[in-house]
């Protein structure tokens, strides 16, 4: 279940809140709706507050952006919405949007109020790159950033989702819906505008809620009316009692009461359909059938008033999603059922009638009957005592249902109201997880052999004959047809049987291919499109790569057709492979530690002028902790070739030989163009090394700013530095985001240095030298930080408050043992 976040309207001077909640959003604010939460964000408690006039003017910028970007501006389908969804906007009566993230912030163990004031330093952090990307005009940009990993890749993709609406679908339909509020005064109800403006003066004792379709009961006088949601009465006060429209065949009605009786109305046209003289009227089903009672008995009528059922019962007829209507009768557990025109099928207990199709239901097996029994839509039987039935509860579509009754099958058309196949006798029917799929087809079989026979039109597909050993369905559609020699595939769709093969089995990538098929030393795929392929030696090893899709004699048959692909193709036989499952299988070779392997099938790849296995062999090359293999001319010769081919790792990696004096003579200033250039196209672990070189300011002048704005670019492509950009934040005294980063170091490898500073000086916390202390020794327990030992052997030994001698020297000797100077 998703957790989620809650948006209001208030003042902000009153705290009055608009009555309607604005909108209910999963986890966090959309980001199509971004820019209306970004004019001053802050928080109060566990709540978050927004600028609602400046914020729907940044929105509407945004969206200015959207629709010159995508050409949107003048197509209907975008600004009708858009524009409903901004007249709702800025008829919000107050100031502010107030936003509740209270179940959100359930899911962390942190407080909410901590968690609130978090999450407005993240807003204010992400609202800069839509002002960016508003100032410049440059959509395209901003997408990058922000869908970098998420489900969407564009703004356009997320507007036009159905729910989306193009932003409206965020928002509460009731803000749109009714145009005009309830209000009371003096006792009284009226309706109002979204900017408070009476429109319908307060004269009236209730109105009551609106449906969908916009109608809503009213009461005046102590009778009862209706009225439209844009004021218009569309029936006079004048009944004494009236319930909430029902809306039958695009038409409003309603059940009214006049005398204590009931009857039903035509809300537009103020007719009655049904007369006030029943005690009790109750739609039993949305199609426009009512249980109504007079006399003391209930009886099933229309929409007009004609009586459906001809049967009368004590208690209230009630339905089932079978469409069939019941009554119970007393002293027994059998319910007498009814179709929806009044026809009687049969008394039956609950739960035991299924329909079939075109009006038949076949009732299961039960404590009355043994055996299952088929019903004909005029409510006699058409057969009983039947053993099994082939149907199922997916069945849709069908017209023909088989039935075995003794040693006999039988099929029934219900469309044509007749036995299919007469005069044949049919002895098996075969059925499997496929065959259920493909309506009214039918594999049947006997000592003549097997066939397939469409029953709705009363013809077989495939006549029945001793060259068929075997016929079963292999996917939606497609049959596989064995015969002595082989195996031949029959598209039902086409009507096609195929030419002969050796074996047909499941594809091996069920989403992109119906069947594989084998003939001598050729494999095939028949695609999901109908079109045959014939599988070449490069694609065989991804497909082997996919084997365990496979099952059975499929999976067996593949394996044994892809040893024997191996023994012709001899030792080498992955230079046939693609660079995919080359570099696949290569990656499996050096996980086993086989790197003579691991360099052979890279070795292959370089020859195809592959870049990514041209740096993977320079890892191997440049790498020291394998001398037997180490070679740095020829790994720096790798990354040459990879980075003329812009790939951003080997740019990353000569920025790191340059940097270091590896294979090249030290030079700073190519190490940085190479890491730029790696930046340029996009590889995050150059935008890290850039960031390294700024913060320690080794060959380069210190620079934190810099730094952190790569490290942030290197967030994005989750290379993560939270210990470093902690460190910037430190320096430059920027506490809030400092303790946001802090938050992010979850097994406190990092945090507790800082954490202890800032409680010892206050530095953005409240003080609290005992809290220090504690964060003191937690870093302690992770590493050796100077810093900490002397602060914790100073309270312990000269601070009166926390004198400790067992501690004291409990610390001084882990100082000791870790030569930090005690």
């Amino acid at each position: 279940m998703a957790h989620r976040i809650y948006v209001y309207n208030i003042d902000s001077q009153t705290g009055d809140r608009y009555s309607h909640y604005l909108g209910e959003w999963n986890y966090e604010i959309p980001e199509l709706l971004f820019p209306l939460f970004s004019c001053d964000p802050r928080s109060k408690g566990k709540l978050l507050y927004f600028d609602k006039i400046n914020g729907v003017a940044r929105l509407k910028s945004f969206f200015q952006l959207i629709g010159e970007h995508y050409q949107l501006l003048y197509k209907k389908a975008y600004y009708e919405p858009v524009n409903k969804m901004f007249d709702l906007l800025d008829a919000l009566p107050y100031d502010t949007f107030l936003v509740d993230a209270w179940d959100v912030f359930n899911m962390n163990e942190e407080s909410h109020t901590s968690q609130a004031k978090d999450w407005v330093l993240e807003i204010k952090e992400k609202s800069k790159l839509y002002d960016r990307a508003i100032a410049k005009g440059n959509l395209g940009w901003l997408e990058k950033e922000i869908f970098a990993g998420r489900g969407y890749e564009t703004f356009l993709a997320m507007l036009e989702t159905d729910w989306i609406d193009y932003g409206l679908g965020y928002w509460n339909e009731e803000l749109y819906k009714n145009p005009l509020d309830i209000f009371e005064e003096n006792n009284l109800c009226g309706l109002k505008d979204k900017k408070g403006n009476i429109i319908i003066p307060a004269i009236y004792d209730e109105i009551f809620a609106f449906t969908d379709e916009g109608i809503a009961v009213i009461k005046k006088d102590g009778k009862f009316g209706y009225m439209r949601n844009d004021g218009k009465v569309l029936v006079e006060c004048i009944y004494d009692e009236a319930y909430d429209n029902l809306f039958i065949h695009d038409k409003a009605y309603a059940i009214i009461e006049v005398d204590h009786k009931c009857g039903l109305i035509d809300i537009i046209s103020g007719a009655i359909v049904i007369p006030c003289e029943y005690d009790e009227l109750e739609l039993l089903w949305y199609t426009g059938i009512f249980n109504a009672k007079k006399e003391e008995r209930y009886r099933v009528i229309d929409v007009s008033g004609k009586q459906v059922i001809a049967d009368l019962s004590e208690s209230p007829f009630d339905h089932d999603y079978n469409n069939l209507i019941y009554r119970k009768q007393e002293g027994t557990s059998k319910r007498a059922f009814y179709t929806f025109n009044g026809t009687f099928i049969g008394e039956y207990p609950e739960d035991v009638l299924s329909a079939v199709s075109n009006g038949f239901y076949f009732a299961k097996p039960n404590k009355f009957q043994k055996k299952t029994e088929i019903i004909k839509p005029d409510g006699t039987l058409l057969d009983t005592d039947i053993d099994t039935l082939m149907m199922d509860v997916s069945d849709y579509g069908y017209t023909s249902f088989a039935y075995r009754k003794g040693k006999e099958w039988h099929i029934y058309n219900t469309e044509r109201n007749e036995f299919m196949l007469k005069g044949y006798t049919i002895q098996n029917i075969h059925r499997d997880h496929y065959t259920k799929f493909m309506t009214d087809v039918f594999v049947i079989s006997d000592e003549n052999g097997w066939g397939i026979y469409n029953a709705s039109e009363d013809r077989w597909l495939i006549p029945i004959s001793k060259e068929y050993k075997k016929i079963e369905c292999c996917r939606e559609e497609i049959f596989r047809v064995l015969t002595s020699g082989g195996m031949h595939y029959y598209d039902q769709k086409t009507e096609i049987l195929s030419d002969l093969y050796d074996y047909i089995g499941e594809g091996v990538d069920y989403y992109e291919q119906k069947v594989a098929l084998y003939k001598g030393n050729n494999m095939f795929i028949l695609d999901n499109e109908k079109i045959m392929h014939q599988v070449t030696d490069r694609q065989l090893g991804a497909f082997y790569e996919k084997r365990y899709n496979l099952r059975g004699k499929d999976q067996k048959y593949f394996l044994d057709f892809y040893k024997a692909w191996i023994e012709r193709k001899g030792s080498n036989y992955e230079e046939y492979f693609d660079d995919k499952t080359l570099m696949s299988r290569a990656e499996e070779y050096s996980k086993e530690g086989n790197i003579k392997e691991t360099i052979r099938l890279y070795t292959i790849g370089v020859k195809r002028g592959n870049a990514d296995m041209m740096v993977e062999l320079g890892y191997i090359y440049t790498n020291e902790d394998q001398p037997e293999f180490y070679d740095v001319k020829k790994g720096i010769a790798l990354y040459e070739k990879a980075a003329s081919q812009d790939n951003g790792i080997a740019w990353n990696n000569l920025g790191y030989h340059y940097q270091n004096g590896i294979g090249y003579p030290h030079d700073i200033k190519k190490a940085l163009k190479c890491f730029r250039k790696g930046i340029e196209l996009g590889e995050g672990l150059a935008m890290q090394n850039m960031g390294l070189l700024y913060f320690y300011g080794d060959y380069v002048l210190q620079d934190y700013d810099l730094a952190l704005e790569y490290y942030k670019q290197a967030e994005k492509k989750f290379y993560f530095n939270e210990d470093k950009i902690s460190e910037i934040y430190y320096q430059k005294r920027d506490f809030e985001n400092l303790q946001r980063y802090l938050k992010k170091d979850k097994v406190n490898t990092y945090s507790n240095i800082y954490y202890g500073i800032m409680y010892e000086e206050g530095l953005g916390v409240k003080q609290s030298t005992k809290k220090a202390i504690k964060h003191f020794e937690k870093a302690l327990e992770y590493s050796t930080y100077h810093h900490a030992l002397q602060r914790v052997l100073y309270y312990y030994k000269e601070d009166p408050a926390f004198a400790n001698p067992e501690k004291y020297e409990y610390w001084k000797s882990y100082g000791k043992e870790n030569d930090m100077g005690v």
